[in-house]
């Protein structure tokens, strides 16, 4: 079970440098909410909190690339 650790430091510090490289507020709302939203998760649901909070980290992140490309098309 070590290794559900080792995925989530590496979530922890990887995931929201790829949110967005250049924005550091965004990369912060994308690790805060990724954390909030997979402990959250764990509780209600009763789920290991380390591997929720990788996929919440996820979803986060995948929610955050879409709303970027979708807010970009509509500038251009």
């Amino acid at each position: 079970m070590q290794i559900v650790g080792v995925y989530l430091v590496f979530a922890s510090l990887i995931i929201p440098a790829l949110a967005s490289p250049k924005a550091l507020p965004r990369a912060y709302a994308v690790g805060i909410s990724g954390y909030a939203l997979g402990l959250l998760a764990s509780a209600l649901l009763d789920l290991p909190s380390g591997a929720t909070i990788v996929l919440a980290l996820l979803v986060t992140l995948i929610v955050s690339a879409l709303f970027r490309g979708a807010k970009s098309s509509v500038l251009h």
